[in-house]
C-alpha cells in the first residue's frame, strides 16, 4: 500500500471531524472564487465604463487640462482632420484603433421663447451615429443597463444625434424641466424650439444658434443630467466658431483592443514629435481617476477577507490535525519504535493535509461554479454609488481563470500550512512518552 492511499485512508478515520474540515475548505474556496469572480466583473465593468464615458484614449491641445475646464472652447483643436488621417493611416495605429471621433465641448445659456425659459447647459457637439458606438462598447459581453428592465426609462429608444436630423438635439431631463420642454411635445412635427447662446472663445458679443429637442435623456448621474445638451457636432463649431473650419476640443479612440493602448500613446507620442502636433493625451482612466480608486478599494477588501479565511483555515486544519494526533500517539510511537524517523512522521502526517486540501479544494471549485451559476443566471439588482440607474450582479471567474486557480492554490497551501506544525510536533513526540500515553 501506497503512502498516499495510506493518507486517504488515515484521514477518513473521524469521517465526522473530517467532513466538517472539508466543508470549511470547500466553502472559504467557494467564497474567495465568488469575491474574486465579483472582482473581476468590477475590473471588466469598470473597463467598458471609462471607454464609454471617455473612450480609451483622448487627445487635447497641450494645457488644456490645467487651463480649459473654465473656457474649453479656448483650447479647442483645429486641425481634427489631421490628426485623424495621420492615426488611421499610420502602420502602427491604424490597425488598432476601431474609431476615431471628435467632441466639442460647448457651455452656455438655453432659451425656450415659447416657454419664456432659461437654463444655462454644458454638453457637447458629436459626429452623429460615431457616438452610438461609444455608447455599445461591450467587449466582454457584460449585461448592460439599458438591458435591465428596471432601467427602461432611463435610456431612449433612439440615437441621441442622427445624421438624417441635422437640427436636432437631446437634452438632459433635469433642464428639461427647469425649460418647461415635455416628453409628449416631441411626438409632433412641431418640436420644441431651443436657442442656443456661447460666447466665443476669444471673447466678444455671444453667438446664437436654433435648434429643436429631439429627445429627452436621463442620465445615470444627476449633475450630469440637470445641464446636458447633445448635439451634432455642425451646430456647436457653428454656435462658437461661426465661418470658421470645424474645430474640436479633444480627438477621441477607441481601439480593437484595451491591450493595445501603450503601445497607440506611444506612436502618437513619437507622431506629435515628428508632425510637431501641439498636443496632450489622457486615456479613459486617467480621465475618470474615480475608477482606478474604487478597484483599488475592492482590491483590498479581498486581500483583508483572504486573510481571515486563511486565519481560519489554518486554526481549523491544526485543530483537526492535531486532534488526530493525540488519538494515534501511541501508534506515532509504535512506528518510531518500528525505525520510522522523524521526517516520515511528518511526511505522513503533511500528506494527510495535502488530501484534504485536494479534496477539500476540488469540491470548492464545483461548489463556487454551481454558485456561480446561480448568481449569473438571477436577476439580482444593486445600485452602484453616484448613479441612479440598476446593475446586475455577475459573477465572472473564467476573466481571467486565476479566479479558479488562485482560489484553488490559496486554500490548498493554507490546508498544507496548517497541517505542518502539528505534524511537525508529532515527530517530535519521544517513543517512550508516545508508547505509555
Amino acid at each position: 500500500m501506497s503512502t498516499w492511499s495510506l493518507a486517504a485512508r488515515n484521514v477518513w478515520r473521524n469521517t465526522r471531524r473530517t467532513t466538517a474540515t472539508l466543508l470549511a475548505i470547500a466553502l472559504s474556496c467557494a467564497g474567495l472564487m465568488l469575491f474574486g469572480g465579483y472582482i473581476s466583473w468590477a475590473h471588466l465593468a469598470s473597463e467598458v465604463h471609462a471607454v464609454v464615458l471617455s473612450g480609451h484614449l483622448q487627445i487635447f491641445k497641450r494645457g488644456f487640462q490645467e487651463k480649459g475646464s473654465g473656457n474649453p472652447a479656448g483650447w479647442a483643436l483645429s486641425n481634427y482632420d489631421e490628426i485623424k488621417k495621420l492615426l488611421v493611416d499610420d502602420p502602427v495605429t491604424g490597425p488598432k484603433i476601431a474609431l476615431v471621433t471628435g467632441l466639442l465641448r460647448v457651455q452656455g445659456i438655453a432659451t425656450c421663447a415659447d416657454k419664456q425659459t432659461t437654463a444655462t447647459f454644458a454638453g457637447f457637439g458629436a459626429f452623429p451615429g460615431e457616438l452610438e458606438r461609444f455608447l455599445r462598447y461591450n467587449p466582454h459581453h457584460l449585461t448592460e443597463a439599458r438591458d435591465i428592465p428596471a432601467n427602461k426609462h432611463l435610456f431612449a429608444s433612439k440615437p441621441e444625434i442622427d445624421a438624417g436630423d441635422p437640427d436636432g438635439i437631446t437634452i438632459g431631463a433635469g433642464i428639461a424641466r427647469v425649460l418647461e420642454v415635455r416628453a409628449d411635445e416631441l411626438e409632433g412635427t412641431a418640436r420644441p424650439t431651443l436657442e442656443l447662446t456661447a460666447l466665443p472663445p476669444a471673447g466678444g458679443l455671444p453667438n446664437m444658434v436654433s435648434a429643436t429637442v429631439r429627445q429627452i435623456s436621463i442620465r445615470a448621474m444627476e449633475e450630469i443630467d440637470n445641464h446636458l445638451v447633445v448635439m451634432p457636432v455642425q451646430i456647436a463649431s457653428e454656435l462658437l466658431f461661426p465661418g470658421e473650419p470645424l474645430h474640436v476640443t479633444s480627438v477621441q479612440l477607441l481601439l480593437h483592443d484595451t491591450a493595445d493602448l501603450p503601445a497607440v500613446r506611444q506612436r502618437i507620442d513619437e507622431l506629435a514629435r515628428e508632425h510637431h502636433l501641439d498636443i496632450e493625451q489622457r486615456s479613459g482612466w486617467e480621465l475618470n481617476p474615480n475608477h482606478a480608486r474604487s478597484l483599488n478599494m475592492i482590491d483590498t477588501f479581498f486581500a483583508f477577507a483572504f486573510c481571515i479565511v486563511a486565519v481560519v483555515l489554518v486554526f481549523t486544519i491544526y485543530n483537526t490535525m492535531m486532534m488526530g494526533i493525540v488519538e494515534r500517539t501511541r501508534e506515532i510511537g509504535a512506528m518510531r519504535a518500528m525505525g520510522v524517523t522523524r521526517g516520515g512522521i511528518i511526511t505522513m502526517f503533511v500528506q494527510e493535509g495535502i488530501v484534504l486540501g485536494l479534496v477539500g479544494g476540488i469540491a470548492g471549485v464545483l461548489l463556487g461554479l454551481a454558485a456561480a451559476w446561480c448568481v449569473n443566471h438571477s436577476m439580482i439588482l444593486y445600485t452602484p454609488p453616484f448613479f441612479n440607474v440598476k446593475a446586475r450582479l455577475e459573477v465572472v471567474c473564467f476573466k481571467p481563470p486565476g479566479i479558479i486557480i488562485g482560489s484553488f492554490l490559496g486554500c490548498f497551501i493554507v490546508a498544507v500550512i496548517g497541517a505542518f506544525f502539528p505534524a511537525r510536533r508529532a515527530g517530535r513526540l519521544e517513543i517512550a512518552s508516545a508508547l505509555r500515553h
